[in-house]
C-alpha cells in the first residue's frame, strides 16, 4: 500500500510562549521543575509570518491555531502547556492535515512527540531529525544550567523526566535508533553533561562537517526516510551560524550559512516523509538587538521546509 500522499492540506499551531529560565535546580539543592507564564504580545516573528504570507508557501489551503494557556490547578506551568500542545497536534493530524509548529521552544518537542504517537499509535516508526547547535539531552541529574528546554530530546527518549514525558501522552518513548542529530556542535564546549548520555545512545549523529556535506547529509536522511513510516523535522534556529541569529538565548559560535541550512531542510522534505515540522526559537522578548535578523532567517527557515513539502505519511 502507498504510504504517502500529496500535500492537501496543512495545519499551523502557534505557539506564542517563552522558557527563559524554566528547568530544575542547576545548583542540585531543590527538586522538581520550576515554570512560569512567559506570553510574549510584543510585535514578533509570527507576526511577520502572516504579514509576510509565508504560510501559503506549501500551496495548500491552512488553518492556523494559536495555543491559548488555560491554567490547571496546582499543575506546574510546562505540564498545562504540554498537554494543551499535544491535544491540539492530536487533533489536526487526525483530521487529516500536516503540521508546522512555529512560535516555540525546543521545550516544545515533547509535546508534539506526544501528539504524533497519541495519533498515529505505537506502532508506528517515527523518525526524528533534529537540528540543533546542541543535543538536548541533558538531564535534571547532570545539568548545570537548569535549562528545560536543553532537556526536551532526554524526555522524548526515555532517558529522564518520565512525569513530562507522560503529560504529553507519550506512553512509548521514540527509538533512538530513528534519530539524526546535527549538527551538535556545542559537544566541543559546552554540552551541560549529555555528551556521555549521547555517547551511550544509537542516535545518529552527524557533525559539522557532515551536514555540511550534501552527500553524506543526503545518504543519511534517505537511509533514515527508508526504515521509519514517519519524520517529525525539528528547526531550533542556534543551528544557524550565529551571524543569522544574532539574539538568540544560546547562541553557539560558528555554525552553517542559512543557505546551507535551507538546502538541508529540502533534502528532507523531498523524501515524502516529513509528517510534522517544528521550527523553534525564533523570536527571544529580550533587550538584545539583533531581532530583524533572527526573523529573517525564520522567514527563510520556513519557507524552505513549505516550498518543498509537496508529499507527507499516509498514517490514519
Amino acid at each position: 500500500m502507498d504510504l504517502q500522499k500529496k500535500l492537501k492540506n496543512l495545519g499551523v499551531i502557534e505557539i506564542p510562549y517563552g522558557d527563559l529560565n524554566w528547568g530544575p535546580d542547576p545548583k542540585h539543592i531543590q527538586k522538581g521543575i520550576y515554570s512560569d507564564i512567559q506570553h510574549w504580545k510584543n510585535y514578533r516573528e509570527l507576526d511577520d509570518y502572516k504579514l509576510c504570507g509565508i504560510y501559503a508557501r506549501a500551496h495548500v489551503p491552512y488553518t492556523v491555531e494559536e495555543i491559548t494557556y488555560e491554567p490547571k490547578t496546582n499543575e506546574e506551568v510546562y505540564l498545562t502547556l504540554t498537554r494543551q500542545v499535544s491535544d491540539t497536534v492530536y487533533r489536526h493530524l487526525t483530521a487529516g492535515e500536516a503540521l508546522l509548529i512555529t512560535g516555540g521552544y525546543c521545550k516544545d518537542a515533547v509535546a508534539v512527540c506526544g501528539g504524533i504517537q497519541r495519533a498515529v499509535g505505537t506502532q508506528k516508526k517515527i523518525g526524528i531529525i533534529y537540528l540543533d547547535a546542541h543535543s538536548d539531552m541533558s538531564t535534571p541529574e547532570v545539568t548545570h544550567t537548569g535549562i528545560l528546554g536543553g532537556m526536551d530530546m532526554a524526555a522524548i527518549l526515555g532517558v529522564d523526566l518520565e512525569e513530562w514525558r507522560l503529560a504529553a501522552g507519550l506512553l512509548q518513548p521514540f527509538d533512538d535508533e530513528f534519530v539524526i542529530l546535527s549538527d551538535f556542535r556545542e559537544a566541543e564546549i559546552e554540552d551541560d553533561g549529555a555528551l556521555q548520555i549521547i555517547e551511550k545512545l544509537h542516535i545518529t549523529w552527524l557533525k559539522s562537517d557532515e551536514f555540511e556535506n550534501e552527500k553524506i547529509w543526503r545518504q543519511n536522511v534517505h537511509n533514515l526516510a527508508e526504515q521509519v513510516d514517519a519524520i517529525y523535522l525539528h528547526i531550533d534556529a542556534d543551528i544557524l551560524n550565529n551571524r543569522h541569529v544574532p539574539n538568540a538565548a544560546c547562541v553557539a559560535e560558528g555554525g552553517p550559512s542559512i543557505e546551507t541550512v535551507m538546502r538541508n531542510i529540502r533534502i528532507v522534505m523531498q523524501t515524502g516523509k516529513v509528517l510534522v515540522y517544528g521550527t523553534y526559537g525564533f523570536y527571544f522578548d529580550t533587550d538584545v538587538p539583533g531581532q530583524d535578523s533572527l526573523t529573517l532567517s525564520g522567514l527563510r527557515t520556513v519557507s524552505a521546509g513549505l516550498d518543498s513539502w509537496k508529499a507527507c505519511p499516509y498514517l490514519l
